[in-house]
């Protein structure tokens, strides 16, 4: 007998649920936040410009019957994660899932409000410290989640054991498209090393990573826009809607992840199909970048000291 595969209808009931979703007004954070709506939990859409968002905040309410609020979040400034972080543990007691979307994508160097290489302060540096901040939320919830998103791209990322803090802060010479390589694969080691921590420190929270496979988000015509190749954008966005899958397909490994208790800690999940591009969310196989214990703990390491965090240690 075949099973049926995944998809947004297998949804367990969230009523009761907390769950705190960063770059929630586009994308796959849009459709992660619409998804666990609908099955009731009660949503912070974490967005870096409230104004921007308030169409996001409406679609996200009409998918019913959870709730939904928007809250201000800039993941490429430390100040502002440890705000969001102090706010939302003064009202609630518990968190029970968090997805740590939101990212960036090649352009031009830049930098954050610390003065960080902003894909990967962003992508993850920033993450790691929200994670650090709502930790204590994510440990009181029975069976809480903790989802980072990764990427196809994180199979060329070249982070390892030994690796200086200039490679995450200030790399150089600087090529952006292997920045974000390196970012998405930040991401792997550190749901990893999440998973490993709290299962040695007896804690229930769950550690899973997920990647959208190749999705119609505005990544790529963002990037086009950040540096001077802009006038492809019409082509790329018009290309995108032929050969990626959609933004709401891209998200059901996300989702999945942050709703099935059946895919364990330390899982990673991604499309079925076409070399993972595209298809149903499952659990596939972690990339050879994101395997290395060595490199995941000096990460760790790092991304402690860069931040001026303390998570799990």
């Amino acid at each position: 007998m075949r099973l049926s595969k995944w998809s947004v209808e297998s949804i367990s009931d969230q009523t009761g649920k907390t769950a705190v979703v960063t770059g929630a007004n586009s994308g796959v954070g849009l459709h992660t936040a619409a998804a666990l709506v609908a099955n009731g939990a009660n949503v912070i859409m974490a967005c870096r410009n409230l104004a921007r968002s308030e169409e996001a905040l409406s679609q996200v309410r009409s998918a019913g019957p959870g709730t939904a609020e928007l809250r201000e979040l800039d993941l490429a400034d430390l100040d502002s994660v440890r705000t969001f972080a102090q706010g939302f543990s003064a009202e609630f007691d518990e968190l029970d899932i968090l997805v740590n979307n939101a990212g960036i994508m090649g352009g031009p160097r830049r930098s954050t409000a610390q003065g960080l290489e902003l894909q990967m302060g962003t992508n993850h540096l920033g993450h790691f410290a929200l994670t650090a901040g709502l930790w204590p939320k994510l440990a009181a919830a029975p069976r809480a989640r903790v989802v980072a998103l990764s990427s196809l791209a994180a199979r060329g990322g070249s982070l390892a054991a030994g690796m200086p803090a200039k490679l995450l802060v200030d790399p150089q010479p600087y090529r952006s498209m292997a920045v974000y390589s390196n970012s998405k694969q930040a991401n792997l080691l550190f749901s990893q090393e999440l998973h490993r921590r709290a299962a040695a420190a007896g804690e229930s929270v769950a550690s899973i990573a997920a990647h959208p496979g190749v999705s119609a988000t505005n990544l790529f015509s963002t990037q086009l826009k950040g540096g001077k190749l802009g006038f492809l954008v019409p082509v790329a966005d018009g290309f995108g809607k032929v050969v990626f899958q959609s933004s709401a397909a891209g998200a059901t490994p996300a989702i999945r992840a942050a709703t099935d208790e059946t895919i364990a800690s330390g899982s990673f999940v991604g499309p079925d199909s076409f070399g993972q591009s595209r298809g149903a969310p499952k659990v596939v196989g972690l990339y050879k970048t994101g395997r290395d214990k060595a490199t995941a703990h000096d990460l760790w390491a790092l991304s402690q000291e860069i931040t001026d965090t303390t998570l799990l240690s």
